[in-house]
């Protein structure tokens, strides 16, 4: 039988086949498939009206946390031929005014909180929509009362989309520069879900813990888009919770969980109890999980860990199967919608073992993004002679077996979020008294990042506010979480920063206790 294109259409199938299959859980209550679809339905329509009301371009914005109405409303905009632009709930400030200016859009499904955030960053259109998910105020009415408004015709059905058309556009962090649109074709999420679903052998009785973020490629594909090809469940969170994450997996009879490597090692510090083996776990998904702490979690936990690598630009590009028996530190081969090599700074080919960047080129039509919304120079400077250049240092074996290193960028990763030092940069420069800023990520205890930002400070400088001020400006994992006072920075010749040694700068570390205990108005 042949597959239809497309999340919805699988979402309705799904539904055909279990409608009493249990499709969300959410804080304790489920939603089966066959009323999942309906609330699809509803609130793709709901929003159709909207967009046409508000001579909209056909793009929604979900400004939201992990909730139901950001699953069906991302999912209802597909099934209608509109497109979700699924936005950071952290975000703010400039970055979020820029995001919204660069997507364009009429209407916008928040909350009040985010409402708030929105209006302070003057980034709500007067002419357009904007839906509150929690509840309705004057000016911008209730998701859910436009959903009970909503009269479905009795043959409706999903939007039959080419494969190479919009389904998606989410914000990947730009780890040399501004953040990245990144538009998802409905061919990648075809392709995609069905190479994973088929490797880790998906089906109907599977239940997803989720609480990676839903605006996430990692949620978007590898939970929500498995979860309805395969009919299997998600029972979803608002986030990583170390207190109750073994709790939460008994409750929902989780068979799987994706992380990030930070949240494997605070699971493995925790002190080990007699419950490390009472769960239905069947395997877990994370990236780039070192050799040691994969063994040693499997061996504690009794859970398979598969380590997948993709990105949002294309998802994935290895999906290691769970019969795999793969060497300590790979993530697989690449599948076979990919052709992966690793190349030197010239372009050329290395051979087996050596470390270089890892690119790669699509082997069929409509795997890979179609490109960055409205921005064909940075989308062509993305390739070069046919290869997509992902920025990642890794080796290959004569197997084909990758293994990644590291970024190549000056990127910063904090707890699973990616954060563009540029970004930071722009946002403390408006701090009163701050002349000069480089932002770099520093090694945590917790693995990953700490941010540190190396400030050049006018005389008289108080610093002691900084840290609140940066809160009411930018995602929280933005926020630095050191600052450290030069009276230069180190440049090149061409005036770049020398991220290196701001990195190796040795010298006092001011945290925000610090900050507020001695800094004075006479320093430095």
């Amino acid at each position: 039988m042949t597959c239809p294109v497309g999340l919805p259409a699988l979402m309705v199938r799904s539904a055909e086949r279990f409608p009493e299959r249990p499709f969300l859980t959410w804080r304790g209550e489920s939603t089966v498939y066959r009323d999942a679809a309906e609330m699809m339905f509803r609130a793709g329509r709901a929003l159709k009206n909207l967009d046409e009301t508000t001579s909209g371009n056909g793009r929604i914005v979900l400004y939201l946390g992990n909730c139901p109405e950001a699953v069906y409303a991302w999912l209802g905009c597909q099934a209608v031929g509109l497109v979700p632009v699924t936005l950071n709930n952290g975000q703010r400030g400039d970055v979020l005014a820029d995001m919204l200016d660069r997507i364009g859009s009429s209407v916008v499904v928040t909350d009040r909180a985010g409402l708030a955030r929105l209006r302070e960053a003057g980034a709500v259109d007067e002419h357009g929509a904007t839906l509150l998910t929690d509840q309705s105020e004057k000016g911008a009415p209730s998701f859910w009362e436009h959903l009970r408004n909503i009269s479905l015709e009795p043959d409706h059905k999903v939007v039959d989309p080419d494969p190479g058309s919009p389904a998606s556009i989410l914000f990947s962090s730009g780890t040399t520069g501004r953040s990245k649109a990144v538009v998802v074709p409905h061919g990648m999420f075809d392709a995609g879900t069905a190479r994973l679903m088929e490797s880790w052998k998906v089906t109907e009785h599977d239940v997803f813990h989720s609480w990676a973020p839903y605006f996430h490629i990692a949620a978007q594909m590898d939970v929500f888009g498995i979860a309805v090809r395969a009919g299997a469940s998600v029972a979803m969170f608002e986030g990583f919770s170390l207190s109750q994450f073994w709790d939460q997996i008994r409750a929902c009879q989780a068979t799987v969980f994706g992380g990030f490597v930070s949240i494997l090692e605070m699971l493995y510090a925790a002190e080990s109890t007699s419950d490390d083996l009472n769960h239905n776990l069947r395997m877990g998904i994370a990236g780039h999980i070192p050799a040691s702490l994969r063994a040693n979690f499997e061996r504690r936990f009794g859970v398979h860990m598969v380590d997948a690598y993709g990105m949002s630009e294309a998802e994935p590009i290895t999906a290691p199967s769970l019969d795999d028996d793969l060497p300590d530190g790979s993530c697989g081969r690449a599948t076979s919608d990919f052709e992966v090599r690793i190349q030197d700074r010239n372009g050329d080919e290395l051979p087996f073992g050596e470390l270089g960047q890892i690119v790669f080129r699509p082997l069929k039509p409509n795997v890979m993004m179609s490109g960055y919304l409205d921005d064909p120079d940075r989308t062509a400077r993305s390739w070069r002679d046919g290869w997509f250049q992902t920025g990642d240092l890794g080796r290959m074996d004569s197997e084909g077996r990758i293994y990644f290193a590291e970024r190549m960028a000056d990127f910063i990763r904090v707890r699973g979020e990616n954060v563009s030092p540029q970004e930071v940069e722009s946002v403390l420069l408006a701090y009163p008294g701050i002349v000069e800023v480089g932002v770099v990520g520093i090694p945590s205890e917790l693995g990953e990042h700490d941010i540190k930002a190396v400030v050049v400070v006018a005389d008289g400088t108080d610093l002691s506010g900084l840290f609140q001020w940066s809160r009411q400006r930018m995602a929280k994992f933005m926020v630095p979480r050191y600052v450290q006072v030069v009276d230069a920075l180190p440049r090149t010749e061409t005036s770049k920063i020398k991220r290196e040694e701001l990195r190796k700068l040795v010298g006092d570390l001011e945290t925000e206790s610090t900050l507020l205990r001695h800094w004075t108005a006479s320093r430095p």
